[in-house]
C-alpha cells in the first residue's frame, strides 16, 4: 500500500508505469497478430490502452516541458496532429498509436522500455515457434525459387517467413543498443549462430543482410573498445540525417525509371523481390500526395513492402518528411551522446526501410521511442533502471 500512495503521489513516476503497462499490452497484442494463433483481440482493449497513452502523454509533456528542445516539441506535435488527422478522417489509428507512444515515453528509461519489448517479443517469437512445430498452430510454409533452385521457407507461427526473421532482426538491434559496452564476444557469436539457422528455414534475403551487417559493427565496436569514430561533429549530425532521405529518394527513384526491358533495372528488381515493378504499379494507381490515399484504409495490406514507397502512398509525403526528422533528431541526439554506434544502427535499419515496412510498427519497431525515451542509463556500464532520480519511489522498488 505504501508503494501505491507514494506513487499516486509522484504522478511522474505513475505515468511511467502507466506507459510501461500499456506499451507492455500494445507490443503483446499486436505482435499476436503477426503470428497463427488468430486470437481475436476486442477492439476495447486498444481503446484502453491509447486513453492510457494520451493521459501519459498529457502529463509527461506537461512534467518535462523544460527539458524538451524546441525542435523535438514541433516534431511531436506534427506527429499527435497529423496522427488525429488520419485517425479522425479515416478511422485510421496506425500513426496515432505511434505518436501516442513517443508522447508518453517522455523521459521513460529506454533501458525499461527495451528491457520489456525484449522480453516480451522473445517470449511470443518463442512460443509460436514450439506451439507450430508440435501443431498447435500452423507453420506456413512457402516453396520459392530464387534462381538457385526451389526454397522451403518456414514461417514458425509467424504470418509469414520474412516476418519471422524480421521480428529476430528488430529484437536484436534493440538487444544489443541496451547492452551497450556490456556486450559480450559470447554473445554476439549466439546471435549469429541463431540469425544463420533462422536465415537456413526461411531464406529472408534481406533481414539477413542487415542482421549480418549490424553484427559487423558491433563485432568492430566490441574490438576496438566502442572507442568514438574521429569524425567532426557536425559531419556526423549531417550523416545521420541523411540516412534515411537519401536510401528513401533510391528506392523512389529506382521505382520511377524502372523499365522491365531494361535487363539492369529487371534483375535488381529480382534481386529486391520485385519491388520495384510493383512500386510502379503503385505510382499508377495512387501517386504520390501531400496526405497520402484515403482508399488505401488502416492495416489495408497494399503490397509494397518498402517503407518509404508504401508511406507516401498510403499516407503522403507531409508524414514520410515528418519521419525523416524524427530520425534525424534521434541520431543528433546519438551523437551529441557519443553514442555512433546506435547511429549506425539507425543506417542499417533506414536501408531496410527500402525493402521492409515496419517503419511505424512498434510491435517490430521501437526506435522512434529514442526521440524522447531517457537514454542516459544505458550510457553507464553498471547503472540500475531507476525511473527519474534516486529519490524516486520506483528506484527504491527495482
Amino acid at each position: 500500500m505504501t508503494v501505491l500512495k507514494a506513487l499516486f503521489k509522484d504522478g511522474k513516476a505513475l505515468t511511467e508505469v502507466l506507459f510501461l503497462a500499456a506499451f507492455t499490452c500494445y507490443v503483446i497484442f499486436f505482435y499476436l497478430q503477426s503470428t497463427t494463433f488468430m486470437l481475436q483481440i476486442p477492439g476495447i482493449s486498444y481503446g484502453i490502452i491509447r486513453g492510457v497513452l494520451m493521459m501519459c502523454t498529457v502529463y509527461r509533456l506537461y512534467a518535462f516541458r523544460t527539458e524538451l528542445s524546441s525542435p523535438v516539441k514541433v516534431i511531436l506535435a506534427a506527429m499527435i496532429g497529423l496522427g488525429f488527422f488520419y485517425y479522425t478522417s479515416r478511422g485510421d489509428f496506425f500513426v496515432l498509436d505511434a505518436a501516442l507512444m513517443m508522447g508518453g515515453a517522455v523521459n521513460v528509461s529506454f533501458k525499461k522500455i527495451g528491457i520489456v519489448y525484449v522480453y516480451t517479443g522473445a517470449f511470443i517469437s518463442l512460443l509460436a515457434l514450439v506451439a507450430s512445430q508440435v501443431g498447435i498452430i500452423p507453420d506456413y510454409v512457402f516453396q520459392t525459387n530464387y534462381g538457385e533452385g526451389d526454397r522451403i521457407r518456414h514461417s514458425f507461427g509467424i504470418i509469414y517467413p520474412t516476418d519471422f526473421y524480421a521480428h529476430l532482426f528488430y529484437l536484436a538491434i534493440i538487444y544489443f543498443f541496451i547492452r551497450w559496452k556490456r556486450v559480450t564476444y559470447l554473445e554476439i557469436a549466439l546471435a549469429s549462430a541463431i540469425f544463420a539457422v533462422a536465415y537456413h528455414y526461411t531464406s529472408a534475403r534481406v533481414d539477413m543482410i542487415g542482421a549480418v551487417i549490424m553484427l559487423l559493427v558491433i563485432f568492430v565496436c566490441k574490438i576496438s573498445g566502442f572507442k568514438e569514430i574521429k569524425v567532426k561533429e557536425g559531419f556526423k549530425k549531417v550523416l545521420v540525417s541523411l540516412f534515411m532521405p537519401v536510401c528513401a529518394l533510391a528506392i523512389t527513384v529506382l521505382t520511377y525509371i524502372y523499365n522491365p526491358e531494361d535487363p539492369r533495372l529487371y534483375v535488381l528488381d529480382s534481386k529486391m523481390s520485385y519491388r520495384l515493378s510493383l512500386g510502379k504499379t503503385g505510382m499508377g494507381l495512387y501517386g504520390f500526395k501531400l496526405f497520402g490515399n484515403a482508399g488505401i484504409r488502416n492495416y489495408t495490406y497494399v503490397f509494397y513492402d518498402s517503407a518509404y514507397i508504401k508511406y507516401l502512398f498510403k499516407y503522403g509525403m507531409v508524414l514520410l518528411i515528418v519521419l525523416f526528422v524524427v530520425y534525424a533528431l534521434i541520431g543528433i541526439r546519438l551523437t551529441k551522446q557519443k553514442m555512433f554506434y546506435g547511429c549506425l544502427f539507425l543506417g542499417i535499419i533506414a536501408v531496410s526501410y527500402i525493402i521492409e515496412h515496419h517503419m511505424l510498427e512498434l510491435s517490430y519497431n521501437i526506435t522512434l521511442l529514442l526521440l524522447t525515451a531517457d537514454i542516459s542509463t544505458i550510457l553507464q556500464l553498471r547503472a540500475p533502471i531507476n525511473i527519474n532520480n534516486k529519490n524516486d519511489i520506483m528506484s527504491k522498488t527495482t
